[in-house]
Parts: C-alpha cells; structure tokens; sequence
C-alpha cells in the first residue's frame, strides 16, 4: 500500500470538502474521490473500500444539515431502512468474497456506468415522473422496497453514484415532494447504505487508513456546505460537469488497468 505525501493529503482533504458537498448537492462525488484515490496509487479494490468508508461522513454531516427538509419525512425513511441496510451488506459481501481481480477488471465500467446516469439523470427523472404521475399507485410497495434494495447492493459493492440512482427512484414514488426534500431522504439513503458497507469493510477488507480518515474529516465539513449550496443553486450543471469528469476518468481508469 503506498504511502501518501503530505502534499497528497492535502490535495485529498481539498479534494473530500469539495465531494462532501457535492454529494449533498448532486450525489454523484464519489466519481471524483475514487479516481483520485487510484491517481495517487491505490488499486481500485482499496480506493473503492477506502472511498465507501471516506464519503460516509459527509453523507451523516448533510443529513443533520437537512433536518429543516426531512420534517415530516422520517415516517417514510423508516419503510426504507431495512431494505437500504440489507442491500449495502448483501453488495459489500459480493465484493469481498469475489477476488479483488474482478472488481479491478470492471472497474472503469462501473465509472463508465454511474457517469452516463449521472449525465441522464435529469432526462430520466423527467420522463419517468410524468409515467408515474398518470399511475393510481404511488405507495412504497414491494417494487419501492425492490429498487432501494438493489440500489443499496450496488452502493455496497461499488458506491460511486448511488445518490443519484435514489433520488431517481424517489422522484417516482413521491412526486409531491420538493427537490430539497428528496435531496435531504437522498442523504439518509446514502449515509447508510454507505455506513453500512463501510462498517464491514473497517474489520475485514484492506483499508488505506491516512486517506480514508482524510476523506472522513474533510467530508464532514463539506456535507453542510453543499446542503447551503443546494438550496440556492441548480445541481444540473453540477452533474452535467461530473459525469463528464467521470467519463474522463473511466477512461484513464482502463488505460492504466489494462
């Protein structure tokens, strides 16, 4: 495992205040962490389980920054819970019991992946709204209970993007819900399908400790800020500009993969 710089931790920790905000805004920073994390050295497999644990901070910081929004929300955000939980576990132990030389093959086509959604989000949250709307049936049944399960299995596996991937769903289940609201239950989402795959991956997986702390703290203090930032700026810009980075960096990924 390499060692970092002090410069490098540096970078990083600027490098975690930015994505701590930006997953409170967009949900799709980790996309910025991972690649960095392999820019600076580390194989996919550990900036994937160091980046899980790194972002998790960030995520709790912006759900307390959200509580003004999530007034009235926590009836719902406990129906999702257990799914959420079970589904980052479940993802977390696919990617441990699979050899880490899997994860490092398909790595920059799970970048690949969650920057094109990134980028179609808002194509997609529109047009599936308006289907879901004409719909008689907008309560959390099984299929809600389905997709936040599955969600969660791809944030524990991978994580990169999962923000973006909950707010989609939300949008079709409650559409009478404010940007902001959904962006607060987002947070929660993130936070524990997150935490939860983190927490496993503290006791058993390889965990580049100086980075992963970086991230913790400097997350933590981007989480607030991009809370204050997203109620007074447009995130789509934000996530045109991050799915195009993350493209950039699926490609540097493979080239120095293959």
């Amino acid at each position: 495992m390499p060692h970092f710089s002090v410069l490098q931790l540096a970078l990083l920790a600027v490098v975690g205040v930015v994505v701590g905000a930006l997953n409170a805004i967009a949900g799709a920073g980790s996309l910025i962490t991972f690649p960095v994390l392999i820019a600076f050295g580390l194989n996919p497999f550990v900036a994937n389980v160091s980046n899980c644990i790194g972002v998790t901070a960030g995520n709790i910081s912006a759900t307390i920054a959200f509580r003004r929004e999530l007034e009235g929300q926590w009836p719902k955000i406990r129906r999702m819970l257990l799914p959420a939980a079970a589904g980052s576990v479940v993802g977390a132990v696919i990617l441990l019991a699979l050899p880490s030389s899997v994860f490092n093959f398909i790595a920059p086509l799970l970048v690949a992946i969650g920057s094109v959604l990134t980028l179609l989000q808002p194509w997609l949250v529109k047009r599936i709204t308006a289907k879901r709307a004409q719909s008689s049936q907008r309560g959390q049944g099984f299929a809600f209970q389905v997709f936040i399960f599955l969600i969660a299995l791809y944030g524990g596996y991978f994580g990169s993007g999962i923000g973006l991937l909950f707010f989609a769903v939300l949008s079709l289940w409650f559409i009478d819900s404010s940007t902001h609201q959904l962006d607060g239950v987002k947070s929660v989402l993130q936070a524990l399908s997150n935490g939860c795959a983190g927490l496993l991956f503290c006791f058993i997986a390889p965990v580049s400790w100086p980075a992963t702390i970086v991230l913790l703290i400097s997350g933590l203090i981007g989480g607030p800020i991009g809370v204050v930032l997203a109620r007074r700026i447009p995130a789509k810009p934000l996530r045109m500009g991050i799915g195009i980075c993350g493209l950039i960096a699926a490609v540097l990924i493979a080239v120095r993969t293959f």
